[in-house]
């Protein structure tokens, strides 16, 4: 067992949680009939993916084994999507919401992350320049929700 293994875990718990964007925003993009949304969410899928494999390489430095899949409960937030997207039509509102919420665990998920000290500099640093990019998707989510509702 590697000295490393809280670290190992934590790093994990990242990479579960990009693995769980990913899969998120592949089936947001398949769900919305608005083609530019649909758009966005596919970049934002490949980018968790991007994310993912920027991270891995600190996970191996520790002596770890990478998780190599997603959680169960965001299977079940998945499952809550379709439900959601199938009852009141496909309303990019609705869809936009969760991921939003999708977005705010992530957020939550880094910045728990971050605060090891523990953590090797280089990943802290990576991580850091993720959850940027994390915050202003959800802030340009938000806003997006924001104007399907006003309009």
């Amino acid at each position: 067992m590697s000295s490393f293994s809280n670290q190992i875990s934590a790093l994990n718990t990242i990479i579960t949680t990009l693995y769980d964007g990913e899969n998120g925003f592949k089936q947001a993009a398949d769900t919305v009939d608005n083609a530019a949304l649909a758009t966005k969410f596919r970049s934002l899928s490949q980018q968790r993916y991007d994310f993912g494999h920027a991270i891995k390489p600190f996970i191996k430095q520790l002596g770890g084994e990478v998780n190599e899949g997603g959680s169960p409960t965001a299977a079940v937030h998945r499952g809550w999507i379709d439900f959601k997207t199938n009852f009141t039509g496909n309303d990019e509102v609705a869809v936009l919401n969760e991921c939003i919420r999708g977005e705010e665990s992530a957020l939550n998920t880094y910045q728990d992350v971050i605060i090891d000290e523990k953590i090797p500099a280089a990943a802290r640093a990576v991580l850091r320049e993720q959850l940027d990019a994390i915050t202003s998707s959800l802030n340009d989510m938000r806003k997006l929700a924001n104007s399907y509702e006003t309009a």
